[in-house]
């Protein structure tokens, strides 16, 4: 059985991951959900002048396109040497590649669990009365705020870059089609704002149909961010992986569906 799958991703990362997809055996569809734009220079500034007097403990970058933005904004040698005066998280394995990419070595990165959950979980016993800078989007959850304040931390966001609705493109829409025909197994999430987007998009198109079409396929989320989002949008996953990257998520739906 090959195993259909779609998924809205980035722009940027649509292309490699479905090579990905389609090197495990899977038949897969991909549409852009979210546009990245950089963030706001006053955000890069206040930024620059923290770490510049080194007054950051903890940086912990929540995605590789955080890392990008900055070295954009600034260089690699300006990025490394920025980030050497404080103890730098990576939030998982691809934000630490893209980390070493561009010259700055991940010296904290969670064992199992690569989402903000886990950071909590990793950090909570080390940083009271520390400052983190969190290096991620605009969009980003209040889990990571809110935890790491709670074990004592003062909070610092540096939002290095933007989230933009990507609208209903074509490749969405053919996604919309499939869903409609039955023409998918899964339908797989990699982020709580893309769930959102796609099932507000879903229902603004097929009405009081949307819920029953989008769960025709097996919902797939790839951590827990985004698993208590399509909760919340009443529709719990069937498929969650055990690490949150998206080839584990791929990999697990590979395990229910076709094992």
């Amino acid at each position: 059985m090959t195993v259909r799958v779609a998924f809205t991703r980035p722009e940027d990362k649509i292309p490699e991951s479905l090579r990905l997809a389609e090197s495990m055996g899977m038949s897969a569809m991909a549409a852009p959900s979210l546009r990245i734009t950089e963030g706001a220079r006053e955000q890069f500034d206040a930024a620059k002048d923290l770490l510049g007097r080194g007054s950051v403990d903890f940086a912990v970058f929540g995605s590789g396109t955080a890392v990008e933005a900055c070295s954009r904004r600034w260089g690699d040698e300006r990025l490394a040497s920025l980030f050497s005066g404080c103890r730098v998280v990576s939030i998982g394995p691809h934000t630490s590649d893209v980390l070493r990419k561009h010259g700055v070595t991940a010296g904290m990165m969670p064992q199992d669990d690569y989402s903000s959950y886990g950071v909590v979980d990793m950090l909570s016993g080390l940083v009271s009365g520390r400052r983190v800078m969190l290096v991620r989007s605009d969009s980003g959850s209040d889990v990571l705020v809110q935890g790491l304040e709670e074990a004592g931390a003062e909070v610092l966001v540096f939002q290095s870059y933007r989230l933009e609705e990507a609208g209903e493109t074509p490749e969405l829409l053919k996604i919309f089609d499939a869903l409609e025909a039955g023409d998918l197994d899964a339908m797989a999430f990699t982020s709580p704002m893309s769930a959102s987007v796609f099932i507000e998009r879903m229902r603004e198109r097929f009405g009081v149909r949307a819920d029953s079409i989008l769960d025709s396929a097996a919902i797939a989320a790839i951590g827990r961010p985004t698993s208590l989002r399509l909760e919340e949008l009443g529709h719990p996953p069937r498929i969650v992986p055990g690490k949150t990257t998206f080839k584990d998520m791929l990999q697990a739906c590979l395990d229910v569906l076709d094992g």
